[in-house]
């Protein structure tokens, strides 16, 4: 598989998709975490709790892997992502606007707590007022295809968000 159409076949998977979870491990204690996300080139953009689990885990450890995936009714329909990267805090002025617009754009519901977090009621807004921003960086990611047969998957290298080398059959 050429490099173009891989890159094609994950970003229209990441876009066709809401949700990923990420996975991590702190003190030999694994983790797992429902997160919605955004998609800005090959990061993927989600808010988080800096006092969450996963967050503090990131905090010693930025190594993280995710996955993406629909509901299937057999194994042989089964496809999905599994991505392996870092999970950083976004800081930068410029980087944080250009993510929450990615994050709005691919969920309009949360303009709304955004612009008027008392919307929501109280209690929510004091937990929205203490989430930030993060990117998971992945350094590759694996396209799960078992409609191509049993355990078929392609890596794909990525570099600074972007594609890179040649996919492989993995």
């Amino acid at each position: 598989m050429r490099l173009e159409e891989l890159e094609s076949i994950v970003t229209s998977f990441m876009d066709s998709h809401t949700t990923m979870t990420l996975a991590c491990c702190m003190e030999d204690a694994p983790w797992a975490a429902a997160v919605y996300y955004a998609r800005h080139e090959l990061d993927l953009i989600f808010f988080s709790s800096p006092r969450s689990r996963h967050c503090l885990a990131f905090e010693q450890n930025d190594r993280a892997s995710a996955t993406i995936h629909g509901e299937y009714a057999g194994w042989r329909e089964i496809q999905g992502l599994q991505l392996e990267g870092h999970v950083q805090p976004i800081t930068s002025s410029t980087a944080r606007i250009r993510a929450i617009t990615s994050y709005v754009k691919r969920h309009p519901f949360v303009r709304e707590f955004l612009s008027d977090p008392l919307s929501i009621g109280s209690q929510a807004a004091k937990k929205i007022s203490k989430v930030d921003l993060y990117v998971f960086r992945p350094d590759a990611i694996f396209y799960v295809n078992n409609e191509a047969g049993f355990g078929t998957r392609w890596k794909l290298d990525v570099k600074l968000g972007k594609a890179a080398g040649t996919p492989v059959l993995a």
